[in-house]
């Protein structure tokens, strides 16, 4: 047993770990479209004002899965501060949910908490859940995450469990905020029914593009990224969804597994990597204008998600 998980046992359940504030990021034109790049994202919305303003937005609005930049940090943060000893580069990130209240706009300033949700123990792995909460700077709630992560724990010898900050108090349960917002998609929804395919899309990702988004992420510019890793991978698909419904503010939420044998999906130097999106909507709620889309990314034949789909809201009538 790692000395987390004797922490734990020892302190008790329901205990929950000190929640950890980041410091705040600005979202800049600049960012936004950096990002937009490494995902292969050109929604207009993402490169020109007058797009975004089409859309009902004052500046040029970030892609769906922006927020990660943040939360990646704010998982880095409290790993660091709080488990420390774990080798990142033993870390899997085997599940996360995304729910966006409204898409992220240039000149936005984000603040992130990040709370331990749940720990356990099992065989040769530490799991943690880390719940992540995005505010602006009106202190507004504009995106919360979930974020599943498996560790080795023989990579955490020599912790100390002095080194883990417990809290007794539990974080107030945070309802799933909801977006009133109605997006302005191109899609009919009364077209749309279970088994529905969405049309096929090729992304062919390259060493730039790793490269591009380890920068998005503030790592470290002398290790060249050869390893695409699963929030890029979400965001991939994110950009498909936006292309096919034409308003990126559809998605109400994304919930992705990562296929085990694709954590590490390397892409080879002078050579792109094509994937292969599809889709299918598999439920859809008429009195709600609503609809889920199952995505399907595959590498060389091999699927990068276990499971991965996205909850879309359309306008009415």
């Amino acid at each position: 047993m790692s000395d987390l998980a004797a922490a734990y046992s020892h302190a008790g359940a329901p205990v929950t770990l000190r929640n950890i504030p980041t410091a705040s990021y600005q979202v800049t034109r600049e960012r936004i479209r950096e990002f937009a790049l490494a995902v292969h994202d050109f929604h207009p919305a993402h490169w020109r004002d007058s797009a975004a303003a089409a859309l009902g937005f004052p500046a040029l609005i970030a892609p769906p899965t922006f927020g990660s930049v943040i939360l990646t940090r704010a998982q880095r943060a409290i790993l660091d501060s709080l488990v420390p000893g774990y080798d990142p580069h033993r870390i899997l990130h085997v599940d996360q949910v995304l729910d966006p209240v409204r898409p992220l706009v240039a000149g936005d300033r984000l603040t992130c908490r990040a709370f331990f949700e749940s720990f356990r123990h099992f065989a040769a792995y530490d799991v943690l859940a880390i719940k992540t909460v995005l505010t602006d700077q009106r202190d507004a709630v504009v995106q919360t995450g979930s974020t599943a992560l498996l560790a080795r724990t023989d990579a955490t010898a020599g912790r100390s469990a002095g080194t883990v900050a417990l809290n007794p108090v539990r974080p107030a349960v945070l309802s799933r905020p909801i977006s009133l917002r109605m997006p302005h998609t191109t899609v009919d929804f009364d077209t749309l029914a279970v088994g529905v395919e969405l049309p096929r899309q090729i992304v062919e990702l390259t060493r730039t593009d790793l490269n591009r988004y380890a920068r998005v992420l503030g790592g470290p510019g002398d290790s060249p990224a050869v390893i695409a890793p699963g929030m890029l991978k979400l965001g991939l698909a994110a950009g498909y969804l936006s292309a096919w419904s034409g308003d990126p503010s559809a998605v109400l939420r994304f919930r992705a597994q990562f296929a085990h044998y694709t954590h590490a999906l390397l892409v080879a130097p002078d050579q792109s990597c094509p994937i292969e999106f599809r889709g299918r909507v598999t439920s859809v709620d008429t009195r709600r204008r609503k609809a889920t889309v199952a995505l399907d990314a595959r590498a060389e034949g091999r699927r990068l998600f276990g499971y991965a789909a996205a909850e879309m809201r359309f306008p009415g009538l």
